[in-house]
């Protein structure tokens, strides 16, 4: 009877915490495309659906400075039409292995690369996790 119950408590906490575990955080689709157009407007269609599969895999928009790029409003539509598809791609493509952050490392090795893997080179920006 013991084990019965602690069988219940069990399923009822994995019931509870498996979902939990699995719930990202929503990124609205025209913060993300603004993020993306700040981070990678120069970089072509490849440099932005990088940068789109990285912010998918990071799950939220905290230290992604492309967000509040001023040059973001000048573009053209053409950008922002193309950072709109990199953005729908990268629900189903992860072309940067699972990185979670980027750099230009023009700008020098950032700090905490040190503690990341290097996953891969697009671009101007190289890709970590």
């Amino acid at each position: 009877m013991k084990s019965l119950i602690i069988g219940y408590i069990v399923l009822l906490i994995l019931l509870i915490a498996i979902p939990l575990c699995f719930a990202a955080e929503a990124i609205p689709d025209d913060l993300a495309i603004r993020a993306i157009i700040g981070e990678a407007s120069s970089e072509g269609y490849p440099g932005m659906i990088a940068v789109a599969c990285a912010i998918r895999n990071r799950g939220h928009l905290r230290g992604v400075y492309g967000l509040k790029a001023k040059h973001v409003d000048n573009e053209p539509q053409w950008v922002w039409d193309m950072a709109r598809q990199a953005w729908r791609e990268s629900t189903s493509t992860d072309i940067v292995r699972g990185a979670t952050h980027w750099e230009n490392l023009a700008f020098g090795a950032p700090y905490w690369a040190k503690s990341m893997e290097m996953t891969v080179k697009i671009g101007v920006h190289t890709f970590y996790k």
